[in-house]
C-alpha cells in the first residue's frame, strides 16, 4: 500500500505483547540553542506535560525510564525526587545513545506487560547545544581501537559506511540534498522546529564540506531541550485524553560477530536489515502497510540506509523514492514529518515517537499552522492523511517499533 518493496514474509506469530500497551502521552519544551534551566527542569517540563497530555496525575506515575550519551542528562530518580513520585517501582537509564530511543519505549511496555507498572514514563533531556564540548577521555573499550585514528565524532564514524553505500549503489550527493530539502520543508511547518529557513538544493551544495561524504547540511542539529512520553497499560488507555496509540511490536538488539553492531551483511547495512523482518512479523505486519516512517537521521545517508534497511525501498532505490517525492507528506511514504533530527531537534530519537504518536491520533498533530481542523494545505499543515500504522526506528536499527492507531 505505502511501500514499494517487500520485506520477508513473517517468520513466527505476533508478539505476546502486541497491542497490550500505548502510548497516553507526550510532552516536549522549547527547543533552543541554549536553555537557561538545567537538564532537570527541562526534563520536568516536558514530563509534565506528557503526564497532563495523557489526562493523569503525577501520583499515577509508577516508572521512569531514561538513556543518554556521555553523561549528557539526569537521572530517572532526580526526576522522580523532582515530581515527587511516592511509589516509583521500575526506574532504568541506559547508556547506549541514539540506539536506545525506541527501546524505551519497549522497556517501558515490557515492564506493564509483566505487572510491575501501570503507567511508565520515559523521558529524554539534554543540552546538547549548550554543554556539547566533553572533556577529554582516554579512549577505552572498542574506542581504543577507533578514537586514536582519527574517528572521533559521528560524521567520522558513520562517514566509512554511508561511503560504502555510495560506492555499492551509485547514491551521490545530490540525492542527500533532496532528503534534507524535503525535511526541512516539513521543519517549516512544525512549530518546535528550530531550523525552519527555506533551504534549496543549491543551499545544500554550497554549504561546506564536514568529512566526506557529509557536507554541513547532511547533519544534524544540536540543541537543548526534552521530550518525553508516557506508555500504559491498554485497558487503562481507552480512556485516555487523546485516545491511545496502540505499540504493536518491539524489537531492539545488535550484531555480536565481527562486523559490530552498525551493520549486518556488508558495510553498506546496518542492523535494520537483520531486526525489520522481525518486527513486522512481531506485528502481524508489513512494510507495505506502514502509512508514516520516522526514521533516525544523523545523517542524510543514513536515513536513506533506514528506509532499505526496513524495506521502505529496495537496496539501493531509497534515493529515487525521495527524488519523486515519495516522502513528503503526500507521498506514499512520508518520512520525518517533523523535520526529523536534521532540522526540529536533536532528542537522540524520541521526538520520532512523539511524531508518530501524534500523526496517528483522532486529532492529528497540534503543532502545525493549521487553524482549526486539517485541511491538508501544505502551506500550514503536516497531518498525514488517513495514517493508521507508524514505524520508527533508533540508530541503525538497534532498536525499533509499530505503532497503530487501532488495536
Amino acid at each position: 500500500m505505502r511501500a514499494a518493496a517487500s520485506t520477508p514474509a513473517p517468520s513466527r506469530s505476533m508478539q505476546a505483547i502486541s497491542n497490550r500497551t500505548a502510548i497516553t502521552g507526550i510532552g516536549s519544551t522549547a527547543f533552543t540553542r541554549s536553555a537557561d534551566r538545567t537538564v532537570l527542569a527541562l526534563a520536568t517540563e516536558a514530563s509534565l506535560r506528557a503526564v497532563d497530555d495523557a489526562g493523569l496525575h503525577t501520583s499515577d506515575i509508577d516508572g521512569v525510564v531514561s538513556f543518554f550519551h556521555n553523561q549528557d542528562t539526569i537521572a530517572p530518580r532526580q526526576l522522580v525526587q523532582a515530581l515527587g513520585l511516592e511509589d516509583c517501582s521500575f526506574q532504568v537509564l541506559s547508556a547506549l545513545g541514539g540506539g536506545w530511543a525506541c527501546a524505551a519505549v519497549a522497556t517501558a511496555s515490557m515492564a506493564i506487560h509483566a505487572g510491575l507498572c501501570r503507567n511508565v514514563l520515559v523521558y529524554r533531556a539534554m543540552k546538547g547545544r549548550s554543554e556539547r564540548n566533553q572533556p577529554a577521555r582516554i579512549a577505552a573499550g572498542e574506542e581504543q581501537w577507533s578514537r586514536p585514528f582519527g574517528i572521533s565524532h559521528a560524521a567520522a564514524r558513520f562517514g566509512p559506511h554511508v561511503t560504502a553505500h555510495i560506492e555499492r549503489y551509485g547514491t551521490s550527493s545530490i540525492d542527500f540534498a533532496h532528503l534534507a530539502v524535503t525535511q526541512r520543508g516539513h521543519a517549516r511547518l512544525n512549530r518546535k522546529a528550530m531550523m525552519t529557513d527555506p533551504m534549496s538544493i543549491d543551499d545544500h551544495q554550497s554549504s561546506p564540506w564536514l568529512i566526506y561524504p557529509f557536507r554541513l547540511l547532511d547533519c544534524c542539529i544540536r540543541s537543548d531541550g526534552a521530550v518525553a512520553v508516557v506508555v500504559s497499560a491498554a485497558d487503562r488507555a481507552r480512556d485516555s485524553r487523546h485516545g491511545p496509540v496502540y505499540v504493536r511490536a518491539i524489537m531492539g538488539g545488535s550484531l555480536g560477530n565481527q562486523h559490530g553492531t552498525l551493520h549486518a551483511d556488508g558495510l553498506w547495512e546496518l542492523y535494520g536489515h537483520r531486526a525489520a523482518g522481525k518486527l513486522y512479523a512481531g506485528g502481524g505486519l508489513t512494510a507495505a502497510d506502514v502509512d508514516v516512517a520516522q526514521l533516525y537521521d544523523p545523517f542524510t545517508g543514513i536515513c536513506l540506509m533506514h528506509m532499505e534497511a526496513f524495506g521502505l525501498a529496495a537496496p539501493g532505490e531509497a534515493a529515487a523514492r525521495v527524488r519523486n517525492g515519495d516522502t513528503g507528506l503526500d507521498g506514499p511514504i512520508p518520512v520525518n514529518t517533523h523535520g526529523g533530527l536534521l532540522s526540529e531537534a536533536y532528542t537522540h530519537g524520541l521526538g520520532h515517537v512523539v511524531e508518530a504518536v501524534q500523526q496517528l491520533r483522532p486529532g492529528g498533530v497540534v503543532d502545525d499552522w493549521c487553524d482549526g481542523a486539517h485541511d491538508y494545505d501544505r502551506t500550514h499543515c503536516r497531518q498525514v492523511r488517513d495514517a493508521k500504522v507508524a514505524l520508527i526506528c533508533s540508530e541503525c536499527g538497534d532498536s525499533s517499533l509499530l505503532l497503530t492507531a487501532d488495536r
